[in-house]
């Protein structure tokens, strides 16, 4: 939950608060994200996380850079870097499937400029689902998301992912936040690597366009399976739920008490080309009575977040 800073993006401040209170262990895994990691041994009923994030947008403008660069090969893509061949192969959700297969057997040959090409894959991720909220969940994988036909965000982007793996070109997860009227949880898109000349550029199938200053990247991976938000193992008797608020809002600088929100509980945001700050708070494992322990306790695995 904590965003990098990047090319496009400064951190500028982060907070992270549990409720119960427990010390925090970060470190970076394998993608590069921090992962702040927690324990908490004595009874609960519910656990809030609330972490607020303060980021400089500052993006830079793919879409005119490669207006006029031609298609590359993939050969080409993959030379110069050995990190991006991760970004090639089917994950965990982001499955071969006779209907994947399909769709990319219709793509043409490419003949126009790089740009021409990511707008007919954008189309083609578009033409094929429809969005619709509460079909899938966050652990459908992409083979039933096609037979479906419809899905969120984060099916939109592992279909991109699908699709641009499939002719040669390298793609990753982004889960991160975006100022949108009436966005309140996290969203989903994409990164396709354009070789060393133009290095990773973010494309939001969801929306059909490239990324923008109003999207703030959190953490990247091969499919949502890699980031997600939350994750981990509880026990006890208990029907567990999972609540997320997200509140993004561009703010022209940083608050000089900005450090005491995590305290109350407070705002969340982030921002386009100036400041801006971002927090995500969530609820879960609501126990309707007494934890009761055993010798042999069963782990439990704690629910995840649709991305929206």
């Amino acid at each position: 939950m904590a965003p990098p800073s990047t090319e496009d993006q400064t951190v500028l401040g982060y907070l992270l608060r549990t409720t119960p209170a427990a010390p925090l262990t970060s470190y970076r895994d394998g993608f590069g994200n921090r992962v702040d990691l927690f324990n908490l041994a004595t009874p609960y009923r519910d656990l809030t996380i609330h972490t607020t994030s303060i980021v400089r947008v500052h993006r830079r403008r793919f879409q005119g850079c490669v207006e006029s660069a031609s298609w590359p090969t993939p050969d080409h893509l993959t030379r110069d870097s050995v990190d991006v061949v991760d970004f090639l192969d089917p994950s965990p959700l982001v499955d071969r499937s006779e209907r994947l297969d399909e769709i990319v057997a219709s793509l043409k040959q490419p003949t126009g400029t790089f740009l021409d090409r990511v707008n007919e894959l954008l189309e083609v991720v578009a033409a094929e689902l429809e969005y619709e909220q509460k079909v899938t969940n966050s652990r459908t994988p992409l083979r039933e998301v096609l037979d479906l036909k419809r899905g969120v965000c984060q099916d939109f982007a592992h279909l991109m992912l699908g699709v641009c793996r499939g002719v040669g070109v390298p793609a990753r997860y982004v889960s991160g936040y975006i100022n949108h009227p009436g966005e309140i949880a996290t969203h989903a898109w994409c990164q396709l690597w354009g070789g060393s000349a133009f290095g990773w550029f973010d494309v939001d199938p969801t929306r059909t366009q490239f990324v923008g200053d109003e999207h703030v990247v959190v953490a990247v991976g091969r499919d949502y399976s890699d980031v997600p938000p939350n994750r981990g193992l509880w026990k006890g008797r208990a029907d567990e739920s999972i609540n997320v608020t997200v509140q993004v809002e561009p703010i022209d600088r940083v608050p000089p008490d900005w450090n005491e929100w995590s305290s109350w509980g407070g705002r969340g945001t982030h921002q386009s080309r100036s400041i801006s700050r971002a927090s995500e708070s969530k609820k879960r494992v609501h126990v309707p009575y007494p934890v009761q322990r055993t010798r042999n306790p069963h782990l439990k695995q704690q629910q995840g977040q649709q991305q929206q």
